[in-house]
């Protein structure tokens, strides 16, 4: 049997001033801003992983990162781990759970600062942890199908993301989250060989947090 293909239409990286992210993941990855459709299927071996040329990133002296929507990437053989940010400059960490279907860190109450999440797979499916600042679940935008409707996310709002990665690996993101609230989920949906559509987030990935303090 053919294993599922993946994709996911990554989240616009125009993401928020105070994040810390952008600027960090933009010089670990290459350049890489996350504003294409990742293919995870594991039967592709192009393995190239470039966008189309009408995608285009930058990045500002101020911390921000901006990309031009969300485009088709030719693909990666599977998913890999792409740290965001550098964990020695946190301030506190959180771990997250992140399996089938469930978004869980170890504390819903953090204090403001510069905070690293490491998202802990222990699912059997790739998965990733996207921050937005939103007043719950029921805030994030979807279409009618229950997926998120990425392009209606405020850019402002967007603060961050990590990437899908492997089952069975811990990926750790760096954020600088100002007092509020967030969501913290993930926005994978899979294409069974049957045809049946599986969205993570519709299925439950995705969970509210609180911020407290002076950021």
């Amino acid at each position: 049997m053919l294993p599922p293909m993946t994709t996911r239409t990554s989240l616009r990286a125009r993401l928020a001033p105070l994040a810390l992210a952008p600027v960090l993941v933009l010089a670990a990855c290459g350049g890489d801003d996350g504003a294409t459709v990742r293919n995870l299927d594991p039967d592709d071996t192009s393995g190239s992983g470039s966008a189309s040329a009408s995608a285009s990133a930058s990045a500002s002296a101020s911390g921000s990162a901006t990309a031009s929507g969300s485009e088709a990437a030719s693909g990666t053989a599977e998913a890999e781990c792409e740290p965001v940010g550098d964990p020695a400059t946190a301030t506190s960490t959180v771990s997250v759970l992140l399996d089938e279907w469930r978004v869980v860190p170890e504390t819903a109450d953090l204090e403001a600062g510069t905070v690293a999440l490491e998202a802990d797979n222990g699912g059997d499916e790739p998965h990733e942890l996207v921050v937005v600042r939103a007043d719950g679940v029921g805030a994030i935008p979807t279409n009618d199908d229950g997926s998120v409707d990425e392009e209606a996310i405020p850019a402002e709002d967007l603060i961050g993301e990590v990437e899908p990665f492997p089952a069975g690996e811990t990926c750790t993101g760096v954020f600088d989250l100002a007092p509020g609230d967030y969501v913290l989920f993930c926005a994978i949906v899979e294409t069974e060989p049957d045809g049946t559509v599986e969205d993570h987030f519709a299925n439950g990935m995705a969970t509210t947090i609180s911020v407290a303090g002076e950021g």
